[in-house]
């Protein structure tokens, strides 16, 4: 549980100084708007504030060991296991990095979807016809949500010329 602790009250520093960041380095439009640039990070720092400081309350609670009892009770203590698996964290942090690399060459819309599809592939391989179903739905849905409702810019990569 010494584990549990400690990476709870890393997710609280980081969601405590992304919420700091999200305040204090985002330019304000010179335009007036309902929302500006800030909002959706702003409510991201807040819900993750929230949600890290759960996860400190239950982790010194030992609320934990709650899950490890009730799944010994119903045979599945084998889910609950601590074995990290390394492989699966370095593939996805590699994923992110190249999503990093092509989100203004490919734009917003292809890049996330891109990345959604490689993430599900890498974390479930059962489900890839569902998956490439909600990565299309989620990218390019976001990407006109922002672009057309928001009126947030977001890059378009090869989606420009078509007039996206």
């Amino acid at each position: 549980m010494k584990e549990n602790r400690i990476a709870s009250v890393v997710f609280c520093l980081f969601a405590l100084t992304y919420f700091a960041l999200a305040f204090t380095t985002i330019a304000q439009p010179s335009v007036l708007q309902i929302l500006g640039p800030d909002a959706f990070p702003k409510a991201i720092g807040v819900l993750m504030l929230i949600l890290s400081g759960v996860y400190v309350l239950q982790s010194f609670r030992g609320l934990g060991r709650e899950d490890e009892t009730r799944a010994a009770i119903i045979g599945a203590e084998d889910k609950v296991g601590t074995h990290i698996e390394w492989k699966t964290i370095a593939l996805m942090l590699g994923v992110m990095l190249v999503y990093v690399f092509l989100f203004e060459p490919l734009g917003y819309p292809i890049a996330t979807f891109l990345m959604f599809v490689t993430g599900a592939a890498i974390l479930d391989r059962r489900h890839w016809k569902r998956d490439t179903l909600i990565a299309a739905v989620a990218s390019f849905g976001f990407y006109f949500t922002f672009s057309l409702v928001l009126r947030v810019q977001l890059p378009a990569g090869p989606l420009r010329w078509l007039g996206l």
